[in-house]
C-alpha cells in the first residue's frame, strides 16, 4: 500500500511538467558568462550531449574543395588549419533542447547551413538559397500541415515559418503526424516547432497555439513583416475563408493540400488580385455571410465545394458516408499525408523562385498513375431512363356500350394516372372505346429490384385503376371491374365498364372528390396520435376489394418492425440491383425533374444537407462497393428510422393470398386508404420495400447467399411479428402522420403517353 502510494503521488506530482517551450537555448563559449551558464545547465540537469563538431568541420571542409580527394591525415590537417588555433570545443554554438535534456555541439549558423543545404546544389542553387532565407510563410493547420512544414524546414525553402493550431496531439493524430508518443496532449504547433528547430535551430518559428482567430490574424499576417505566402490546411470554413480575403488583400499566394489523390490548389492573387476565392467554388463567400452559416450543416454545401465531392476519390466518398457511424471523422493516411508534404514544399518553392505562375487545382493520383496494367471493370451503375412502351394493347371490342364524351374519359384516365407507383415509373397504358376503358401493363416502366414478380407493379396498377373507378362515379357512372379478362393478354390488366346512373356508397364519393388532392409526404414531422375517429375512417375506407388495415401505434411491436424497414431499406441501397434501381428513379436537378416527369424529386425527400450529401455520394456504385466491403452503410437506416420515430402510427395492407389478383386488389384498397389519409390531413409515405423484397426468399432470385441468410432472418423476424396481429399476408407497409407542412408533389408525363382513346 505504502509503495502503490507513493507511486501515486508521485506520478501526481509529475504530471504537467511538459513545458509548451520550443525555442533551444543558444550558448557562445567564447563568452564567460555563456560558459559558466553552460557548466551550471552540465551539473544541474546532466543532458545527453552530442558533440559531433569534427565530422561537421570535416563535412565543412570537403564541401568546399569538391575536386579534392583527401586522405584521412589530410582531412584532419585541414580541419585543424581551418581552426586556426581556436579551440575546438569553444567552436561554434551549443544548442540545448530543454524539451528533451538534449545539448549538441553544432558548426557557426552560417557554416551550419553551408553544410546542410550542401546536397541541394543545383536543384537550389546558392543564390536561389538566399531568396528562399527572406521568405515568410504562414500555415494554418498541422495534421497535414506538419509534413509541409518538416518537409520545407528540410530543404530551408523559408526564413521564418508562422504556425497555427489550436490542437493538441493525440493518439489518433499519430498514424499521420510523424513524432513520438512522448508529445502526447503537447500542442502541435509545438510538437511541430521542436520537431523543425531539432533540425535546423538556426530557423524562425512562431507559434499561434490557439490557431488562426480574427483576434490573432493581423499578428500572424503581419507581426515581424507581411508573410510571402499561405499554406492551407486548416479544417474549418471559416478560417479557411477569412484567411483567402486576408491573402488577397495582401495580394500573395495560398496553397492547399487535401491529402487524397494527391489534390494541390494554387491561388495566385499575388497575379490576380482580383481572383475570385477558392476559383469562384464558393461564389466569394464573404465573412458576413459565413456569421450566417450557424451549424456544421449550413456549412457542408461550402466544404463539398471546396473539397471537391465529385473529384475526390471513392474511398474518401464511402468514408463520408461512414463518418458518425463506423469512424468519427474524415480519415487520413501517412502516405498521402506525407505526398502532400512534397508536393507543397515543391510548388511553394517554385513560386518563390518564380519558376511557377499559374493558379489551378491539380492531383498526383498515385492510384491512377502508379496502376494495374490490365483496367479494372468499375462497378458504375449503368442508367438508362424508362420510356413508356408504344404499345396500348388490343383494340378494345365496344359491346354495345354508349359513346363517351372525350372530356369525360380524359378526366377519368387523368385521375388513373394520378396514382402512386413504385419509383413514380407510371406502369399504366389506358385506352377506351366509348364507355369502355382498357388497362394494360407497361413494362417499360418497372423497377427490377422491388418489383420481384411484378408485386409493385400491380399494386401500382390496382391503384390506378381504383382511381379511375372513383373517378367514374364522380362523372355519374356506376363502375364494373373485370380482372385480367383475356387469359392470352397477360398485360391486359382489366377492364372498367361504365354504365350511366349508378348507386355509389358515401364513402365512395367522399374518396373521388379527393382523388387529386393524394400525395406522397416524406417531410419529418412528429406527430400526434391518430384518434380513434380517424383510424376508424381509414379501415372502413380499406375494406372495398377484400383487404384488411392493420394500425401499429408506437410500442413494442411498431419499433421491432421499425427496425425491420430501415435495415431493408439499407439493403435495398447497398445490393447491386437494388443500387441500380434508386440511381435511375432518382432525380436529383429541377432539370431532371422536368424533363423526365417521373422517378422521386430529391426535393421531395425532407434531407439534412448531410443526408443528401450522402445520397448523392452513393450515386457511385464503387462507394456503396466500399462500404458493403466495410459492413458499413448504417447511415443508410438514419433517415427510415428519422421517418418512422416521428410517425403517429404505421398502417399495413394486408391479403389472405399473393395471387396477382390479390396485389392488384390491394393496390386499390391502398389507394382508397391513401385518398382517405389525405382527406384527413394525415400524412402518407410508403415504407414498402420490406413487404415488396420478402416474397424473394422464396425462390432466392438475385441474393447472394449471405444476402439470403441474412434476409431469411429478417423474414422470419416480420413473420413473429404478424403472427400476433393477424393470419394475413402484409403486401404494403406506409406510415401515418399528422400533417404540418405542405410537400413538392411529383409530377407525371404528358397524358398522351399513356392514353389513347379508339372512340
Amino acid at each position: 500500500m505504502i509503495r502503490e502510494k507513493t507511486l501515486k503521488d508521485t506520478l501526481k506530482a509529475a504530471k504537467g511538467n511538459c513545458t509548451e517551450n520550443y525555442h533551444p537555448k543558444f550558448f557562445d563559449l567564447f563568452s564567460e558568462e555563456h560558459s559558466n551558464q553552460l557548466i551550471a545547465l552540465i551539473e544541474e540537469q546532466a543532458p545527453i550531449i552530442t558533440d559531433d563538431i569534427e565530422s561537421q568541420l570535416a563535412e565543412l571542409v570537403k564541401a568546399r574543395n569538391p575536386k579534392r580527394k583527401f586522405g584521412a591525415d589530410e582531412l584532419d590537417g585541414a580541419v585543424t588549419t581551418h581552426l586556426d588555433g581556436v579551440d575546438i570545443n569553444r567552436y561554434g554554438t551549443w544548442v540545448y533542447y530543454s524539451w528533451s535534456n538534449r545539448l549538441v555541439h553544432l558548426l557557426p549558423e552560417e557554416e551550419f547551413i553551408e553544410v546542410r543545404t550542401n546536397r541541394n546544389h543545383y536543384k537550389i542553387s546558392p543564390d536561389e538559397e538566399k531568396v528562399l532565407a527572406k521568405k515568410k510563410v504562414g500555415l494554418i493547420g498541422l495534421s497535414v500541415g506538419q509534413s509541409v512544414a518538416v518537409t520545407m524546414a528540410m530543404e530551408r525553402g523559408f526564413g521564418e515559418l508562422r504556425l497555427a493550431d489550436f490542437d493538441s496531439l493525440e493518439l489518433t493524430n499519430l498514424n499521420r503526424i510523424r513524432t513520438g508518443v512522448h508529445n502526447l496532449g503537447v500542442p502541435k504547433v509545438v510538437c511541430v516547432a521542436r520537431e523543425i528547430l531539432e533540425i535546423d535551430p538556426f530557423l524562425t518559428i512562431t507559434c499561434f497555439t490557439d490557431g488562426l482567430t480574427e483576434e490573432n490574424i493581423e499578428a500572424f499576417f503581419h507581426k515581424g513583416g507581411d508573410l510571402d505566402l499561405l499554406i492551407d490546411e486548416c479544417d474549418g470554413l471559416d478560417m479557411k475563408i477569412i484567411a483567402r480575403w486576408k491573402a488577397r488583400e495582401m495580394k500573395i499566394p495560398v496553397v492547399m493540400e487535401a491529402s487524397d489523390r494527391g489534390m494541390v490548389d494554387v491561388e495566385r492573387f499575388d497575379l490576380e488580385p482580383g481572383r475570385p476565392l477558392l476559383h469562384g467554388m464558393v461564389e466569394d463567400l464573404s465573412p458576413e455571410k459565413l456569421k450566417t452559416l450557424e451549424t456544421n450543416e449550413d456549412k457542408i454545401p461550402y466544404m463539398l465545394a471546396i473539397v471537391g465531392a465529385d473529384t475526390i476519390s471513392t474511398r474518401a466518398k464511402a468514408s463520408m458516408i461512414e463518418i458518425g457511424e463506423t469512424i468519427s471523422t474524415w480519415p487520413q493516411l501517412a502516405s498521402a499525408v506525407t505526398l502532400g508534404g512534397g508536393i507543397t514544399a515543391d510548388v511553394v518553392r517554385r513560386i518563390f523562385l518564380n519558376q511557377y505562375h499559374d493558379s489551378g487545382r491539380y492531383y498526383m493520383d498515385v492510384e491512377e498513375i502508379i496502376g494495374n496494367k490490365k483496367g479494372i471493370d468499375k462497378a458504375e451503375s449503368e442508367i438508362s431512363l424508362a420510356k413508356p412502351d408504344e404499345d396500348f394493347g388490343p383494340e378494345i371490342e365496344h359491346e354495345g356500350a354508349h359513346a363517351m364524351d372525350t372530356t369525360v374519359a380524359e378526366t377519368i384516365v387523368k385521375s388513373a394516372c394520378h396514382a402512386p407507383s413504385g419509383g413514380n415509373l407510371q406502369p399504366w397504358k389506358w385506352s377506351n372505346k366509348g364507355a369502355l376503358f382498357q388497362l394494360k401493363f407497361d413494362r417499360n416502366l418497372i423497377s427490377s429490384f422491388l418489383d420481384h414478380q411484378e408485386i409493385a407493379s400491380m399494386i401500382a396498377l390496382g391503384a390506378s385503376l381504383e382511381n379511375a373507378s372513383l373517378e367514374s362515379i364522380n362523372q355519374g357512372f356506376d363502375p364494373s371491374i373485370s380482372f385480367f379478362p383475356d387469359s392470352t393478354k397477360k398485360d391486359v390488366i382489366a377492364h372498367l365498364s361504365l354504365k350511366e346512373n349508378g348507386a355509389s356508397t358515401e364513402v365512395d364519393q367522399w374518396l373521388g372528390k379527393n382523388i387529386l388532392d393524394r400525395e406522397t409526404n416524406r417531410n419529418l414531422e412528429q406527430s400526434t396520435p391518430l384518434s380513434a375517429q380517424e383510424i376508424d375512417k381509414l379501415k372502413e375506407s380499406s375494406i372495398k376489394n377484400g383487404s384488411n388495415l392493420l394500425i401499429i401505434e408506437p410500442g413494442d411491436e411498431f419499433e421491432k418492425l421499425a427496425k425491420l424497414i430501415a435495415f431493408t431499406e439499407r439493403f435495398r441501397i447497398m445490393h447491386p440491383t437494388g443500387h441500380r434501381n434508386f440511381i435511375e428513379e432518382m432525380r436529383w436537378t429541377q432539370e431532371e425533374v422536368e424533363t423526365t416527369r417521373d422517378g422521386i424529386d430529391i426535393a421531395t425527400v425532407d434531407l439534412t444537407i448531410g443526408e443528401l450529401t450522402g445520397f448523392k455520394l452513393a450515386k457511385n456504385r464503387e462507394v456503396v462497393d466500399k462500404l458493403v466491403e466495410w459492413k458499413g452503410g448504417s447511415a443508410f437506416e438514419k433517415l427510415s428510422k428519422k421517418s418512422t420515430s416521428s410517425a403517429a402510427a404505421l398502417g399495413i395492407i394486408t391479403r389472405p393470398g399473393r395471387s396477382r389478383l390479390h396485389y392488384l386488389q390491394a393496390g386499390m384498397d391502398m389507394e382508397r386508404v391513401w385518398i382517405a389519409a389525405n382527406a384527413m390531413n394525415i400524412g402518407f409515405q410508403p415504407q414498402s420495400p420490406l413487404s415488396l423484397l420478402l416474397p424473394r426468399l422464396k425462390d432466392g432470385s438475385d441474393l447472394s447467399p449471405e444476402q439470403l441468410k441474412e434476409f431469411t432472418q429478417i423474414g422470419e423476424e416480420l413473420n413473429k411479428i404478424m403472427s400476433t396481429l393477424t393470419n394475413e399476408e402484409p403486401i404494403f407497409i406506409f406510415r401515418l402522420f399528422h400533417k404540418k407542412r405542405n410537400v413538392v408533389k411529383s409530377l407525371r408525363r404528358e397524358l398522351g403517353l399513356h392514353y389513347k382513346s379508339n372512340k
